[in-house]
């Protein structure tokens, strides 16, 4: 069987590297949430560690975790502080914990539980960020489909139930972040007229096909958290 790494292209030269689209995707969410100087970052499912990079660069106390030993022995080799599951953290806090492309692989029966033992690491009003396959959303089959290990379809509604389950309140949700500069000025004014193009249908078809919620034509969806 094909390792799950080698699959999803995530060579052992490219750990820890921040293409400028990602560093401009990680900046975007950085402004977006007002996230910060000094802080305390764990990613939980760093894969081939692209976050953890942006972190460190912005002088983030980051640590990671991740359930596959070869993304951790990566991790280990270029000097981050990581961890085989949230259970094996002990005796510290953070202010911010995120979960790219997290939940979708986690049963919905465990889902509460999970997000309780994130809310015992953060520190008081720390937050969360999740971003997930858009399960309301035709554009998000792709992404959650495409993935024999999701096993979870989110939804805006159920993170909602999970968070006020697991004492955490829901303050955001929407589409994924569209940087309109990602690195690569070329595109830049392609990327005007199709973001353009996209906010403007999905209005058109919100109202047509009323209620729909905000992003529900992006393929994956976002969300910030708060500790109550």
């Amino acid at each position: 069987m094909q390792e799950y790494e080698d699959w999803k292209n995530w060579k052992n030269e490219d750990f820890g590297k921040t293409a400028p689209e990602d560093n401009a995707y990680f900046s975007k969410i950085r402004k977006k949430f007002e996230l910060n100087d000094n802080l305390t970052v764990l990613e939980i499912g760093f894969g081939n560690g692209n976050f953890l990079n942006y972190c460190k660069q912005n002088n983030w106390d980051v640590c990671g975790v991740e359930v596959i030993q070869e993304l951790l022995d990566r991790a280990t080799s270029a000097g981050f502080s990581v961890y085989g599951g949230v259970d094996k953290i002990q005796n510290k806090t953070f202010d911010l914990i995120v979960c790219f492309d997290v939940l979708e692989h986690i049963e919905q029966k465990a889902v509460i539980d999970f997000l309780k033992k994130i809310n015992n690491i953060l520190n008081d009003n720390g937050s969360l960020i999740i971003r997930t396959p858009n399960g309301s959303s035709p554009l998000g089959l792709t992404n959650q489909h495409g993935d024999i290990t999701h096993v979870n379809i989110v939804t805006t509604t159920k993170i909602e139930y999970w968070c006020n389950s697991a004492g955490l309140v829901l303050k955001y949700q929407d589409g994924d972040i569209y940087p309109i500069y990602n690195g690569k000025i070329a595109k830049f004014p392609v990327r005007i007229i199709k973001r353009l193009l996209q906010l403007l249908i999905e209005r058109l078809l919100r109202w047509i096909f009323s209620p729909q919620s905000k992003g529900f034509l992006s393929a994956n969806s976002l969300f910030f958290i708060k500790k109550t």
